[in-house]
């Protein structure tokens, strides 16, 4: 028999579970319209902030006003919240109008001033629409101004020490220049005193998106349980021993079983989704073609984790407890019912070893298109461990029979 002769026949012995299939499809749709009708227009907790929209008119336009604005528009760490756009006057009605959350704007001469340190200060403007916002970039604008400050006092402390060493007044006027230059150097660079630990924390979503995709990927793993009781059922009835008098292999039966039992949590799986979207709000705001790759990912990682847990054991009943157990806890702690974005440290610490927990976390990068390659990174990783289980599972049945 043929790989496709044995994936259609597993896939047809799918479909004859009909009362099976009704409980299948049914089940998580009353999970899902139960979560519906409670938690609409609610959203969970956002763990990162859109980024701030800043516009700059630059009045100086002078070499070091023009290299402080290139410093910061070419620092990633900075960019990855922040949006710079220089231009001129009608920046302002731009504010007026929302399209900016801060305008900051360069006085003419202001290279001379700092120089100088004579009081001629940047006019920065704030939108509070979003406080979150305005508080973040109220900071960066004083911590920037208090480093300058504290650079200030020491440049002026050295003035007067050299006017206590009865320095001319051309030597003074020198190395205030030249102390004043590497001041401005150095707020353009200041950049290189600081050394960036990037943390990659969990997208916000909405809670109606959020369960949808949290009961999506619980109930993966609990179809699966059914491919490991066919196993363990066909194993029972010969069936491995059948495969080896027509010289059939079991890694290719296996494959085949992944697979027919892949598309066919996957057809469902599309099910729910259309049915969802049609009755509500859900969608799909970014990179279809990935989550729907994801998807398959989450799927096959899940149903090769079933029939290696089969592998290891003759009954069926030890099978289905054993890994509704383990489905519980994994959805407990793996954020299917307490949303990550709430979970105390301490639990998601341990949350990171469950399936769940990655399932959930890459398909809200890839849906949030926040950092989407954590996302396909998620996604390489399930597609190994689902050929290194289906090996597994080989070896053992190979060796049983």
């Amino acid at each position: 028999m043929t790989f496709w002769g044995l994936f259609n026949k597993n896939f047809k012995e799918l479909i004859r579970e009909k009362k099976r299939n009704v409980l299948l499809f049914v089940l998580p749709i009353a999970m899902f319209v139960f979560v519906f009708l409670f938690f609409t227009n609610s959203q969970v907790e956002k763990s990162f902030v859109k980024p701030i929209s800043i516009g700059i008119i630059d009045n100086d336009k002078s070499l070091y006003s023009s290299a402080l604005i290139e410093a910061y528009k070419g620092n990633e760490s900075f960019t990855d919240f922040i949006n710079i756009n220089v231009g001129n006057n009608e920046l302002r009605e731009a504010f007026e109008q929302g399209e900016y959350d801060a305008l900051v704007e360069v006085p003419k001469d202001f290279a001379d001033s700092l120089m100088r340190f004579e009081e001629d200060p940047v006019q920065v403007k704030i939108a509070y629409e979003d406080p979150m916002k305005a508080i973040l970039f109220k900071n960066v604008m004083e911590s920037y101004e208090n480093f300058i400050t504290s650079v200030q006092v020491g440049v002026e402390v050295l003035y007067d020490k050299m006017e206590e060493l009865s320095m001319t007044n051309e030597e003074i006027s020198l190395y205030n220049n030249e102390i004043s230059y590497e001041l401005v150097m150095t707020s353009v660079g200041r950049n290189r005193f600081f050394r960036y630990n990037g943390l990659v924390n969990i997208p916000s979503t909405t809670s109606v998106n959020y369960f949808f995709i949290a009961i999506v990927m619980m109930f993966l793993m609990y179809m699966s349980i059914f491919t490991a009781i066919d196993l363990l059922r066909e194993r029972e009835h010969m069936c491995f021993k059948r495969l080896k008098v027509a010289r059939i292999s079991i890694f290719r039966y296996l494959l085949s079983k992944l697979l027919s039992s892949t598309v066919f949590i996957f057809i469902i799986v599309i099910v729910w989704f259309l049915m969802i979207s049609i009755t509500t709000n859900l969608t799909i705001h970014n990179n279809l073609g990935y989550i729907v790759l994801y998807i398959i990912s989450c799927i096959l990682f899940a149903v090769s984790f079933a029939m290696f847990i089969s592998s290891l054991f003759k009954r069926d009943e030890n099978v289905i407890l054993v890994s509704n157990i383990y489905i519980f806890i994994n959805a407990i702690i793996g954020g299917s019912i307490i949303p990550i974005h709430y979970m105390p440290d301490v639990l998601r610490k341990i949350a990171v070893i469950t399936p769940n927990y990655w399932m959930i976390k890459g398909m809200l990068y890839l849906d949030s298109g926040y950092k989407h390659m954590y996302g396909i990174i998620i996604m390489g990783v399930f597609i190994s461990m689902s050929i290194l289980l289906t090996y597994l599972s080989f070896l053992r049945y190979k060796n049983n029979n």
